[in-house]
């Protein structure tokens, strides 16, 4: 549930914006329905392209800067020049922001260091909460003024807060409306899921054996260009994450009881109230609307988040297993074990020829070279899990943090900077 709430938050709030944009150009002038289609995938589609460019520059250039202060002075400009130059071209800043982000964020664990990855998550926390607290403030400054404009108008405080419930039982069941297929399509894919996996088993021992790997590939596998050992080795990984997103779709089923708390968790908050401040100064009706969208925000931080657990008690969705979690957790030992096992004994040979022991500091300095080795390792171990969806992503984030803290604590005790090869 978690992992939805978390991840819609997202990209719907920017798509939110680009929809807004367009209702408010179609207010001004005529439109049709596939004008407006093609600006929204148009505005989509540039701003993905831009952001993903504007990411991986982000990570070339922050990969090299050691000082952590100013890695993150440079995240904070990241938002900027990937928002900019989407807007001068009509698409959504907003968006090529939120996909630099993604991109950042998801390559950053093999590219930057732990004492940047933690200086940024700090740093950015901080800014989350001030820019919150402002737009919240902002509207406490104006809501005055806002409800004597509605007065002026002889709108009237009671139709906006009329309108006000309205909306938000809008908003409510629009989001019941799409969460129930949603939740219908993901147990779909899940049975279809498990009636598949005895086929991919045994694609997968075929393909492992050389005598009918060639013959399944040319059945099954891409016509890709490359050698035939490499686009085995890329089916192969595809079927194995087919089976890790089976496996997690079927040790974490939503059902009616976890959509419920999705739906009603769906709260209106400090994007509702931006997003209101960006109607034009001369749109019809703007101080009730303004007025309106505060109501929704308040109201529905109010009743829905002041009933949340309320809710979660009384329709008690599914906990986590902790079956399933413990299996988890001894396979994710296991694969850290090995990884460690492995560098230590390719390191034992290397430090006989190229690290005498002359003295104890020299001791002390091959001791910590081979323990950030295993740190390294063990991190790209993990990381090449997550892409295989091997782990749930609560795991592996738990067992990295593990790993950043034990190499700052070593670096911040002055281990070598160059970890034994």
């Amino acid at each position: 549930m978690v992992t939805v709430l978390e991840g819609e938050s997202l990209l719907n709030d920017a798509t939110a914006f680009v929809i807004l944009r367009a209702a408010i150009a179609g207010a001004a002038a005529s439109v049709s329905l596939w004008g407006v289609l093609g600006n929204f995938v148009f505005a989509i589609a540039v701003a993905g392209i831009i952001g993903y460019v504007v990411g991986r520059l982000n990570l070339m250039v922050r990969a090299r800067v050691e000082e952590a202060p100013v890695n993150t002075v440079i995240s904070f400009a990241v938002p900027f020049l990937a928002a900019i130059p989407a807007e001068e071209l009509g698409a959504s800043g907003l968006v090529a922001a939120v996909v630099a982000g993604l991109v950042t964020g998801h390559g950053a664990a093999r590219v930057l260091s732990p004492q940047h990855r933690l200086s940024d998550s700090q740093n950015w926390r901080t800014v989350e909460l001030i820019l919150e607290g402002a737009v919240f403030l902002v509207m406490g400054l104006e809501l005055s003024t806002i409800v004597s404009d509605v007065r002026a108008d002889h709108t009237g405080i009671g139709t906006a807060a009329g309108l006000a419930v309205l909306a938000l039982l809008l908003t409510v069941s629009v989001r019941a409306a799409y969460v129930a297929p949603l939740l219908a399509g993901l147990k779909f894919r899940a049975d279809r899921g498990a009636r598949l996996k005895p086929w991919i088993a045994t694609t997968q021992d075929r393909l492992a054996n050389p005598d009918t790997a060639e013959e399944v590939f040319d059945r099954f596998g891409s016509r890709s260009p490359g050698p035939l050992e490499e686009r085995v080795d890329r089916f192969s990984t595809r079927l194995r994450r087919l089976v890790a997103d089976i496996d997690y779709l079927l040790a974490q089923p939503l059902g009616w009881r976890e959509g419920t708390v999705i739906v009603w968790a769906g709260m209106r908050g400090a994007i509702t109230l931006a997003a209101a401040q960006t109607l034009p100064e001369d749109a019809p009706g703007r101080p009730l609307l303004i007025l309106i969208a505060f109501l929704v925000a308040t109201g529905s931080l109010l009743l829905q988040g002041g009933t949340l657990p309320r809710l979660i008690s009384l329709v008690k969705p599914a906990g986590v297993d902790e079956s399933v979690a413990y299996d988890e957790r001894l396979r994710l030992m296991s694969l850290l074990e090995h990884t460690a096992a492995t560098v230590t004994n390719e390191s034992g040979a290397d430090e006989q020829e190229g690290y005498p022991a002359e003295s104890d500091r020299a001791q002390g300095d091959d001791s910590r070279r081979l323990t950030l080795a295993v740190i390294s390792a063990q991190r790209q171990a993990l990381l090449d899990a997550r892409d295989d969806g091997s782990f749930s992503a609560d795991a592996l984030n738990a067992a990295l943090a593990v790993l950043d803290a034990d190499q700052i604590s070593l670096e911040l005790k002055g281990a070598p900077v160059d970890p034994m090869p």
